[in-house]
C-alpha cells in the first residue's frame, strides 16, 4: 500500500500547477482481471488528453504533459510488475513538472478531472469515517509503528527513532545499566537484558526509551492527527500514556507481548478498537449539527459553507457520498458560482469544501444521502457564525 498522509495532500496542493490532471481508476489485487486495469488507465488517459485539448493546448504539450503516466498504460512491457502489485484503486496526478501516484484500498470509480488543483475528494475516505489510523506496538526487544485503514496496513519506516531498548541506551555505560546482544545477524537489532522487569533500575530505562521513542514520534503524529492504538504489556502502555501529550492515543490498547502477534493480527485487533471510535465520532457531529440548528452555526447553503470551508471555519463537514456540484469561488468577493455540468474551467466545490476544511483541522464525514442531517450535499457545523457569500447560478 502506497501510504497517503495529510502532508501528502498539503504538497499535492502547494505544489500543482495548471493544468493539474487527476485520475482514478479501480484496479485488481494479483489476478488475471489485472489486465483490464492498464486499459482502464489508457481510457482515463485519453479522456485527459481531450479535455486537455478543449483547453486549447497543442497536442506536443498534451503529450509532453502525460508521458509520466504513458507507460504504465500498456499491459505487457517492462511496467507489468507495476501492475501485479495493486491495491484496490489507483490515484494518479500529473501537472507541469509533477507527477505521483497511490497505490490505495478504496475501488474508486473511473474520473478523469482536469482543473488548476488536483481533485482530492475520492481520497477523503481515507481520513474520516473509517479513515487512517496508527499502531504502536512497544516493547523492549523490538518498535513497530503501522499505518492503517480498515483495509490494508503497512509498517512505516522510521528515522531517528530507538528500535529497541537496547539501541537507545547502547550510549549508556554497560557495567551500570544494560548488556546487550544480537541473535541474528550483524545490523540486527539488539536483544535487552535489563535489571530485571519492575526494578527501579528497569523502570528507568524503560521510560528513558519511551521518552525518546515520544519525541521522535511527536511531530509525525501531530502532522497526521490520527488515532493510536498502543500494542504492549499493562505496564509499557501505561508508561507511554503518561509520557505522550497526543490527545488521540485511543483509551483501549492491545495488551500482552506485541513481538509474538503477526502484523496482521495486530491489524485485525486494532480495527475492533479504532471501528467505534469513527463511529462515535460521526455520531457526536451529527448530534451537534442538530442541536445548533436555528443559531447560525448549522448552515446548508453553498453561499455559506464554501466561504467558511475555505476560510478555516467549519468545525465538521458532511458531505453526500457520489454527489458533485461544479462551479467556482472567488475568494476576494465570496462569490459562489454554479454550473449544470462540467467543464474545464470549473471545480467540484463539494471537494473544495472537503479539502478546505480537512486541511484546516476540521471533520469531514461523507455520507450516504439517507443519513445526511438535511435534504442536501453539503451541511456544516461552523466553529462560529459566518457572513452569507453571493451565489449565482449559470446554465452552461
Amino acid at each position: 500500500m502506497s501510504l497517503l498522509t495529510k502532508f501528502d495532500l498539503k504538497s499535492m496542493l502547494e505544489r500543482a500547477e495548471s493544468p493539474s490532471v487527476s485520475i482514478y481508476i479501480p484496479t485488481h489485487v494479483a489476478s488475471q482481471e489485472i489486465r483490464q486495469d492498464p486499459i482502464r488507465l489508457k481510457n482515463q488517459l485519453r479522456q485527459a488528453a481531450e479535455k486537455l485539448e478543449q483547453l486549447g493546448m497543442r497536442d506536443a504539450d498534451v503529450q509532453a504533459l502525460l508521458e509520466p503516466v504513458q507507460s504504465y498504460a500498456f499491459e505487457m512491457n517492462e511496467t507489468s510488475r507495476f501492475w501485479q502489485n495493486q491495491s484496490q484503486g489507483l490515484a494518479l496526478f500529473v501537472a507541469p513538472n509533477f507527477f505521483r501516484y497511490y497505490r490505495l484500498p478504496i475501488a474508486f470509480e473511473e474520473q478523469t478531472v482536469i482543473g488548476d488543483r488536483f481533485y482530492l475528494k475520492p481520497l477523503m475516505p481515507l481520513f474520516v469515517n473509517d479513515g487512517t489510523f496508527f499502531i504502536l506496538s512497544l516493547s523492549e526487544n523490538q518498535l513497530r509503528l503501522f499505518q492503517a485503514t480498515q483495509h490494508e496496513m503497512a509498517e512505516v519506516m522510521l528515522n531517528e527513532v530507538p528500535d529497541s531498548l537496547a539501541e537507545a541506551l547502547q550510549y549508556d555505560d554497560p557495567e551500570k545499566q544494560l548488556q546487550f546482544h544480537s541473535t541474528r545477524a550483524s545490523g540486527s537489532a539488539p536483544v535487552y537484558h535489563g535489571q530485571g522487569v519492575g526494578t527501579t533500575d528497569d523502570k528507568k530505562n524503560v521510560r528513558r526509551y519511551l521518552q525518546q521513542v515520544n519525541n521522535g514520534l511527536q511531530d509525525f503524529f501531530y502532522e497526521a492527527q490520527a488515532p493510536v492504538v498502543l500494542a504492549g504489556v499493562e505496564r509499557i502502555q501505561s508508561m507511554y500514556r503518561e509520557i505522550s501529550d497526543y490527545p488521540h492515543i485511543l483509551e483501549t490498547g492491545l495488551e500482552g507481548n506485541p513481538d509474538s502477534i503477526a502484523a496482521q493480527a495486530l491489524h485485525h485487533q486494532a480495527w475492533q478498537i479504532v471501528q467505534p471510535h469513527f463511529h462515535q465520532a460521526e455520531a457526536k457531529a451529527l448530534a451537534a449539527f442538530g442541536e445548533l440548528a436555528g443559531t447560525g452555526q448549522a448552515v446548508t447553503q453553498l453561499q455559506e459553507v464554501i466561504p467558511a470551508a475555505y476560510y478555516g471555519q467549519v468545525g465538521a463537514l458532511f458531505v453526500q457520498i457520489g454527489h458533485q456540484q461544479w462551479g467556482a469561488f472567488e475568494a476576494n468577493t465570496n462569490t459562489v458560482t454554479l454550473v449544470d455540468d462540467q467543464i474545464p474551467e470549473a471545480t467540484d466545490l463539494l471537494d473544495l469544501a472537503a479539502v478546505c476544511t480537512f486541511l484546516q483541522g476540521g471533520e469531514v464525514y461523507l455520507i450516504d444521502a439517507d443519513k445526511m442531517p438535511v435534504d442536501g450535499a453539503l451541511a456544516a457545523v461552523l466553529r462560529y457564525p459566518t457572513h452569507v457569500g453571493q451565489t449565482a447560478t449559470v446554465n452552461s
